[in-house]
């Protein structure tokens, strides 16, 4: 009997795994204008795409040139229904990703503010948004 219970619950564990990980999983692709930071990493303008993986508050940014996995928070929007979007606070010609927003729902991921970033917003006036609107697939 403890045999039957304990295979019970490890197959019944790793099916609930793999519907996790593939029922969640997000991708959104995006044009990045210009060079940013993600964390304490430069990232080089271009295409991403922007993977989010279910239930782990961790996100992928891929690039032809640069992979950055991120660790995140969870946001709640203002609206039921999000657009997909990326958020930076620009300070000067200096840009950080701030919020990811997946377009699918109200949820959303935001960012720390990196040491970087603290250092530059002690010495300056309050940071402008840029926003840049994402293709979801």
């Amino acid at each position: 009997m403890k045999n039957l219970v304990a295979r019970i619950l490890v197959v019944g564990t790793a099916l609930a795994g793999a519907l996790c990980v593939n029922a969640g999983d997000k991708s959104i692709t995006a044009y990045v204008p210009f060079n940013f930071y993600a964390g304490s990493t430069v990232m080089p303008q271009g295409a991403y795409r922007v993977d989010e993986v279910a239930n782990s508050g961790m996100v992928a940014l891929k690039t032809t040139h640069a992979t950055k996995s991120i660790a995140t928070h969870h946001l709640i929007g203002k609206s039921l229904d999000e657009p997909a979007r990326l958020l930076f606070r620009r300070y000067g010609d200096a840009y950080f990703l701030a919020e990811i927003w997946a377009g699918d729902g109200s949820n959303g991921h935001a960012l720390k503010l990196s040491a970087r970033e603290k250092e530059i917003a002690r010495g300056g006036p309050a940071p402008a948004l840029a926003v840049i609107s994402l293709a979801v697939r």
